[in-house]
């Protein structure tokens, strides 16, 4: 009887026993499956938290290159814009479309904390706007004006109106001009096969460059670039630019042989021109060299529009023909033959170029 009721009262403990644990068990299940659902839910909260951050990100880096290139629209060629921002950092890059100069695909990759990653895109394009000068023409007062000297002793005709030269005037040889008046700020000497004798006078003040000529110039240039007619040094220009104006920041190749349009050097040193035929367009100059160069004309140089060379000297050495006005910045010597047709005294200015940057898609 004893042994019985110890065997039932032991059974009724383990039963008990294995209640107590069974309930334990449960409740650390769903201690665990709470703490793991929490840790879940705190780590989607964070991804998702990081993730809008890096996608807010992202959006900030667009903008702020968007904002440069309203400023300065040729930062778009190669830009890499990174910096830090919020708890984050965004990275822009941009590339070229391959159907225009003036639109870029601008890609801002942004990132926070471990889990943050977001890219957004969009494409600029600047749709510039083009107006008008209150002048369009650029007057020049002489049809041939020399900063330096003037000598001349080959077979050189000039059909022109004016002459100017800082310097001594000298036309020898088997020269002859149609010019009405030779001025100078020192000594005018000409052949006497010059009929009939054009007015001299010797003792004129010093010209200087006409006033604004530096900043039309750069005016041309700045057409050029925004029209992406910009060479290297050594690479020949296109034979008929975008917009009719190019720019090459050295001199020529050796075998360039000109085109039409208007073409700038920014290189200096000594530069040959040999075979060369430059035909302008819109009236603006045929040839410009803007810093200071040695220029030599050796043979078979035909330009047709304003030549000027404002900090250059000029050397004629064999057939050339310049038909348009022509201004050096330096002196002028020759022995072979060279016709200078003046014709009208100024060139045309390029049309004025505003850039207005506008974000024309986004991805």
């Amino acid at each position: 009887m004893k042994t019985n009721q110890l065997v039932k009262k032991n059974a009724q403990s383990g039963v008990a026993i294995i209640t107590v644990l069974g309930l334990v068990s449960l409740i650390s299940i769903a201690s665990g499956y709470i703490a793991y659902t929490a840790s879940q839910e705190m780590h989607i909260s964070r991804v998702l938290r990081e993730s809008l951050k890096a996608k807010l990100i992202a959006e900030s880096g667009l903008n702020a290159a968007y904002n440069q290139l309203k400023t300065d629209f040729s930062r778009a060629n190669g830009l890499d814009l990174a910096s830090d921002f919020g708890s984050g950092r965004y990275v822009v890059t941009s590339t070229p479309d391959p159907d225009s100069t003036r639109r870029y695909k601008l890609t801002s990759n942004g990132t926070c904390g471990q889990f943050g990653r977001y890219k957004v895109s969009a494409d600029v394009e600047n749709r510039q706007i083009t107006g008008t000068h209150s002048d369009d023409e650029f007057a020049l007062e002489y049809d041939f004006l020399g900063l330096g000297s003037i000598t001349i002793s080959g077979n050189f005709d000039a059909h022109v109106d004016a002459i100017h030269g800082n310097g001594n005037v000298t036309m020898g040889g088997g020269s002859s001009t149609a010019a009405t008046t030779i001025s100078s700020s020192g000594t005018v000497t000409i052949n006497k096969k010059v009929t009939p004798a054009p007015t001299t006078a010797n003792g004129v003040p010093i010209e200087t460059l006409p006033a604004g000529l530096d900043a039309a110039i750069d005016e041309l240039i700045a057409f050029a670039r925004q029209n992406g007619e910009v060479y290297a040094n050594g690479v020949g220009p296109a034979a008929a630019p975008n917009g009719g104006i190019a720019v090459c920041e050295g001199f020529p190749p050796a075998n360039w042989t000109g085109g039409t349009g208007c073409y700038i050097f920014l290189g200096g040193g000594k530069i040959v021109m040999n075979n060369v035929t430059i035909n302008n367009v819109n009236g603006y100059p045929s040839l410009v060299f803007k810093n200071t160069a040695e220029i030599s004309f050796t043979g078979n140089v035909d330009l047709n529009g304003a030549v000027l060379l404002t900090s250059s000297s000029l050397r004629f050495t064999g057939n050339a023909t310049v038909n348009g006005p022509l201004v050096v910045g330096q002196t002028v010597d020759g022995n072979g033959t060279a016709n200078l047709t003046g014709g009208d005294q100024s060139f045309t200015r390029p049309p004025t170029v505003t850039d207005n940057v506008v974000i024309s898609a986004w991805h």
